[in-house]
């Protein structure tokens, strides 16, 4: 969640001549619903809606496919990935998701149970508390590249990492 994603994802999908999907707009498409009012209904409902959109895109070839967060911790949904090609972790500090979050309006993930809004540390101690969570199962991810920079140095990153990743261990 606010690592850059949806922005990272394009320049990178650009830079390899590949399309660019984004998994939660897919959900949308496919559901005519929005990911809050998926998730209003549970979010065992947006996950399933969510892990049937990564099938489907992990036919396909030449593709960048930016997940949602919370994606990659079914680990069904992580074989699936692994499957379709190398996955890309895009790490960001706290500190910086913070800052790029804004707004939490419409992140279902980053509100109380009263479905408002976290704000102030109550969201500072959510947004840690994901990340420290997913993190087992992110560091599976076969490529990690620091997200904290600007989104043009994420993917240009992001592009080397995968050559080499491509190349191979150095003979």
């Amino acid at each position: 969640m606010a690592s850059g994603k949806s922005t990272v994802g394009p320049l990178l999908a650009d830079r390899l001549g590949y399309r660019f999907v984004d998994l939660d707009w897919l959900v949308e498409a496919q559901t005519g619903r929005s990911v809050p009012d998926l998730f209003a209904e549970g979010e065992g409902v947006f996950r399933a809606a969510e892990a049937t959109a990564l099938r489907e895109t992990t036919g396909g070839q030449g593709l960048v496919v930016s997940t949602g967060g919370g994606t990659l911790v079914t680990p069904q949904n992580l074989v699936v990935a692994r499957g379709a090609g190398p996955i890309v972790w895009l790490r960001a500090s706290v500190p910086v998701v913070l800052a790029r979050v804004g707004d939490t309006e419409g992140r279902p993930m980053l509100a109380g149970r009263d479905g408002r809004p976290l704000r102030d540390e109550a969201l500072r101690s959510r947004v840690a508390d994901l990340l420290a969570a997913r993190e087992p199962f992110y560091a599976q991810a076969d490529l990690v590249v620091d997200a904290d920079a600007e989104a043009d140095v994420v993917a240009r990153d992001a592009a080397e990492a995968l050559a080499r990743w491509r190349r191979g261990p150095a003979a």
